[in-house]
């Protein structure tokens, strides 16, 4: 049996085949915390200890998110774009109390904007190729990603918009993954059912359990060896090349 011919036997059962994007597709070129502290240091803002703004990123980031869910979706009068604008306040406020609060906005401005843009972001090896070739399996392609509405801007910054058949983000539906709303509103906009769709993603509970619990079927693609025990026997493999591998030379039990 050609490669072709087991990858086309492996997916056939499905009709679409989503992918989540951050850490599954794409990645970012540096880690958030340095890259902050690197922009301000180009608009006049140094003296940044990277330690504590690694520490302050996680803990305002986690603060936000409880505070303002699914990038303030719900909260009355509170754009995605000021979610992002109040973070980064809030991280350098905690990591440099005393900054100028003209060059704060500056520095706050100018990160949201090149966080849509391809300066931020790299493709994982490999991802190219398995959307491709999922899609000249004869497959219906999308994402399912917990982002704001400006993925579909990065998305073509990173040369990947088209690629995909939709783009379905958790602001769009207003559920973030695990949430089976996010799901089935992938299902009702291609008009398939639950059993014929499979999603790819790198997070054990937003994505390999939060599609099965929505009766997807899923694959998992993780580092992380206890996440990659539970997957086992053949839906969860360490990056896209063994996954690539997988469906081209083995038979995925699903």
């Amino acid at each position: 049996m050609s490669n072709t011919t087991r990858l086309i036997d492996n997916l056939k059962r499905f009709r679409l085949v989503t992918f989540d994007i951050t850490d599954t597709l794409v990645r970012f070129s540096k880690p958030p915390a340095v890259q902050y502290a690197k922009t301000a240091a180009q608009l006049g803002v140094t003296d940044i200890d990277q330690s504590a703004m690694e520490a302050c990123f996680k803990r305002e980031f986690k603060a936000m998110k409880k505070m303002h869910p699914n990038w303030g979706y719900n909260t009355p009068n509170f754009t995605w774009q000021e979610w992002w604008t109040s973070l980064v306040k809030n991280i350098f406020l905690c990591v440099k109390p005393d900054i100028d609060p003209k060059k704060l906005q500056e520095v706050a401005n100018t990160l949201v904007r090149i966080y849509r843009t391809k300066e931020c972001y790299s493709h994982i090896d490999g991802g190219v190729e398995l959307i491709d070739k999922v899609r000249n399996s004869g497959k219906k392609v999308g994402v399912i990603s917990n982002f704001d509405p400006s993925l579909r801007q990065v998305l073509k910054e990173v040369n990947l918009d088209e690629k995909f058949d939709f783009i379905m983000t958790s602001y769009d539906v207003g559920f973030e993954k695990p949430h089976k709303k996010i799901y089935d509103a992938c299902l009702n906009k291609c008009n398939i059912q639950s059993n014929e769709a499979l999603h790819i993603g790198n997070m054990y509970t937003m994505d390999y359990e939060g599609a099965r619990n929505a009766g997807w079927s899923s694959i998992l693609i993780t580092t992380n060896e206890e996440d990659l025990e539970r997957t086992q026997p053949t839906q969860g493999y360490r990056n896209i090349k063994d996954l690539l591998n997988a469906l081209d030379n083995d038979g995925i039990k699903w």
